[in-house]
């Protein structure tokens, strides 16, 4: 990872570089601004808790991951990440700031989908020690891609 990039939680300053980057990645998710405030949010003791990482060169948002836990499971439900940043460790480490906040939560495993035909992203995965343990035929679209099911049993 290049030296400069810090990952940490989301403040509300960093909303309009996490749009920014959310509308500009085509594999994001693309929730609306009240979902992502939703997870600024303390994670306080709802049964559904979310948070928001991001990783930052200077006050430039490069990269974000959401995730969620409920009971013992926790999701990576998104990781983006600027072009520029790719391959260079900001992923994996947005991946895993979502990973301890969750096992601070209680989570004992982590499951994800990801775009059977992300290659990249199966990669950054698999090297994060996540199996794929199924597939849902169809279910992203524009374009239609099928999902594939992954989990993670946190140590």
């Amino acid at each position: 990872m290049k030296a400069r990039v810090v990952v940490r939680r989301a403040e509300v300053e960093d909303l309009e570089g996490v749009l920014r980057l959310e509308q500009g990645t085509s594999e994001a998710p693309h929730w609306d601004e009240a979902q992502y405030r939703v997870m600024l949010q303390d994670a306080g003791q709802d049964v559904l808790r979310r948070v928001l990482f991001v990783a930052v060169d200077g006050k430039r948002v490069v990269g974000f991951a959401a995730g969620a836990v409920v009971v013992e499971e926790a999701e990576l439900e998104s990781v983006a990440v600027d072009d520029a940043w790719r391959r260079c460790g900001v992923g994996r480490a947005l991946s895993e700031a979502v990973f301890g906040w969750a096992g601070t939560q209680g989570a004992k495993r982590v499951r994800l989908e990801v775009r059977a035909a992300n290659e990249a992203a199966h990669a950054l995965y698999l090297g994060l020690g996540f199996e794929a343990c199924g597939m849902r035929r169809g279910y992203y679209v524009d374009p239609v891609d099928d999902a594939v099911l992954m989990t993670l049993t946190l140590r």
